[in-house]
């Protein structure tokens, strides 16, 4: 990543961590300082906010450990490969019924991140399988997972006002977005109609927690030529498996 990018104090956050995940409850400040090669003042900064945080624990001989805020992380991210789990189970007769591929993805910035695809037989497949990372605005997914995004969340996930076409009908505005994910909101599903691919469109639906945030989501892509034919099936069935994936 480009230089411009660089963070230095996630840098020494992320050491202090490193270092803390091997030793918990073994080093004092005055140590971490020596192995890191950060200066006291510096460090004493950084563990007071990571300890505000959870990041990390101090106590009472004042050394320090991982905190419960990083394994609240750690769980979060293991449940994504459970959820990847369920899915694969779910979603196997979905495909089956329809006949047509089936993904589950979460939102990384302003990104979609495929984690796991049930692969209808076809010759015709979207190149969607997981770790394979799209432009959220530019998919049913991606609009899916922003549903419950406020303007100032989307202005602050986008920041200008343009958006990039992928295809001819990608949304390209911030405004247009803003609208549609109203839309989507009350409707409680979403659509890409050759928006992220063109010949390819899509019904999604979002995954939610217990609390009723948003934690995933789910789609069913298929050729343009399948989706008047199979375009009420297919947002029954993903609005029908979102809701079994959900609370899980």
């Amino acid at each position: 990543m480009e230089q411009k990018y660089h963070v230095p104090a996630l840098d020494r956050a992320n050491a202090v961590l490193t270092v803390l995940r091997d030793e918990p409850y073994r080093w004092k400040l005055s140590d971490l300082s020596k192995m890191i090669g950060i200066s006291k003042s510096t460090l004493h900064s950084l563990l007071a906010t990571m300890e505000r945080l959870q990041w990390v624990s101090r106590d009472r001989n004042e050394t320090y450990a991982i905190g419960s805020a990083i394994g609240r992380f750690g769980s979060a991210f293991f449940q994504q490969f459970d959820l990847s789990e369920d899915f694969r189970r779910l979603a196997e007769p979905v495909m089956r019924n329809l006949q047509e591929s089936i993904q589950l993805a979460v939102l990384e910035g302003s990104d979609v991140q495929y984690l796991a695809k049930v692969e209808a037989p076809s010759p015709v497949q979207m190149v969607s399988g997981p770790g394979v990372r799209f432009p959220a605005h530019a998919t049913g997914l991606g609009k899916a997972l922003m549903a419950d995004m406020n303007e100032q969340q989307i202005c602050n996930l986008y920041p200008e006002e343009s958006l990039p076409k992928i295809t001819v009908h990608t949304i390209g505005s911030r405004e247009a977005l803003i609208h549609e994910l109203k839309n989507v909101r009350k409707a409680g599903y979403a659509m890409d109609i050759q928006e992220g691919v063109m010949g390819f469109c899509c019904t999604a639906a979002p995954i939610r927690k217990a609390n009723g945030e948003i934690a995933a989501a789910i789609s069913c892509s298929m050729p343009i030529h399948h989706w008047e034919g199979k375009k009420e099936r297919a947002l029954e069935e993903i609005v029908q498996l979102a809701q079994r994936l959900s609370h899980l």
